[in-house]
């Protein structure tokens, strides 16, 4: 099973890029998913622009598909998952007020899951144009960091590799004062 995994997402295979494409849309679609680990290993099987390409379009269509999939489908597990959780509360009150700047804080700050922006972003009335376009750009630079730290690992600069690394730790650290200062 895990040699079968391997030959999908390496670059050996013709079609490669699109089984790593795929794999980035589904895995976008579940809560707490390695999407780093897969970023930087995605990128690490290309040049950089094809990785961060199919890194960008896969998890951006992921994240479409489940924001869909909220609104018409997955209503109630989306109100049982904002429920369970009392930050999510004050993001929820975000999100309503300005929907666009909630989704793309949500994807610069890692505040919660993609998964949980698409969910609560369904359930609410953020409108399809601001929600593909928040999330494209929220996520442009966490998934350019991830790609590019693959890229650059394969290549061998560590130094940049540990800047990068720098400054997605400090973005954690930011989402994380966020949680708890919404959690009072």
């Amino acid at each position: 099973m895990e040699h079968l995994f391997l030959d999908f997402v390496q670059n050996e295979k013709t079609f490669a890029w699109l089984y790593q494409f795929l794999i980035m849309v589904l895995v976008s679609m579940v809560p707490f998913a390695p999407i780093p680990v897969l970023a930087a290993f995605i990128a690490s099987n290309h040049d950089f622009l094809p990785g961060l390409l199919i890194n960008m379009l896969g998890t951006t269509t992921g994240s479409l598909l489940l924001y869909l999939l909220s609104k018409r489908l997955l209503r109630s597990v989306a109100l049982k998952y904002l429920t369970k959780r009392q930050y999510l509360t004050k993001y929820f009150e975000l999100i309503e007020t300005n929907g666009f700047l909630a989704v793309l804080l949500g994807r610069i700050i890692p505040i919660l899951p993609s998964a949980g922006i698409n969910l609560i972003a369904g359930i609410s009335n953020v409108g399809f144009v601001a929600f593909i376009t928040a999330t494209f750009l929220g996520k442009l630079p966490t998934i350019l960091a991830f790609s590019l730290v693959g890229h650059q690992m394969a290549e061998g600069n560590w130094d940049t590799v540990l800047i990068i690394v720098l400054y997605l730790f400090a973005l954690f650290l930011l989402g994380k004062k966020l949680k708890q200062k919404w959690s009072r």
